[in-house]
């Protein structure tokens, strides 16, 4: 056996002996469903201005920060498909050895890919909070 075998075996170890297992992810799981990270290389920061995203300029300039955030979080998003991440994860926790997934994604794929239990650390897209009444859409 080698070492990234010993890795692997005591890692299965680890979860088999598990209470409770969580999964932490992040904007790398969803790029190879097409998503861009915001960071990094073809990042959304290196093709918009982040300001756009700020809650003042939004409340400033809501006609400009709309066409954005829709063709972020709604066109993109709405062809987006889970990956085998994504899979193998509600496949954990249908069999039992993972908990809940913890995300700071808001494109929702951990549940389109079957995922029960997801704590979205900041929200999700495909609902909308009004400002000002606190209605949900």
């Amino acid at each position: 056996m080698n070492l990234f075998e010993k890795k692997i075996d005591e890692a299965a170890a680890l979860l088999k002996s598990s209470r409770f297992t969580s999964a932490f992810t992040g904007a790398g799981i969803s790029v190879e469903s097409g998503i861009s990270p915001f960071r990094g290389e073809g990042g959304l920061w290196n093709k918009y201005d982040p300001i756009l995203f700020d809650i003042n300029y939004f409340q400033q300039y809501p006609e400009k920060s709309w066409v954005v955030i829709k063709e972020i979080f709604y066109d993109d998003f709405a062809i987006a498909k889970p990956n085998t991440a994504h899979y193998i994860l509600a496949k954990m926790e249908a069999n039992n050895l993972l908990n809940a997934v913890i995300t700071q994604n808001i494109d929702h794929l951990h549940q389109d890919a079957g995922s029960k239990t997801v704590f979205e650390f900041h929200g999700n897209s495909r609902q909308l909070i009004s400002m000002d009444t606190g209605k949900v859409y």
